[in-house]
């Protein structure tokens, strides 16, 4: 499955990386994306193929760091 397949699946679920419900078409639950910098937040509303899978990648980092989601 290619990476893009795999965040459009993401996007379109209910359950965020940290096992809390979301919102469909959200990144992360309120929690983990309100944990983030509003850097990195406004970087999660780039189109797919323009930023966003470099965004998502970066979000990712500071929430494992942060002990939001596991690796």
């Amino acid at each position: 499955m290619s990476q893009t397949k795999d965040l459009i699946e993401e996007l379109r679920g209910m359950w965020c990386r940290c096992g809390c419900r979301k919102q469909s078409r959200k990144t992360f639950c309120g929690r983990c994306f309100y944990s983030l910098t509003k850097e990195h937040q406004a970087a999660l509303y780039q189109r797919i193929g323009e930023g966003y899978e470099e965004a998502y990648q970066a979000a990712v980092e500071v929430l494992i760091g942060k002990g939001r989601i596991a690796a």
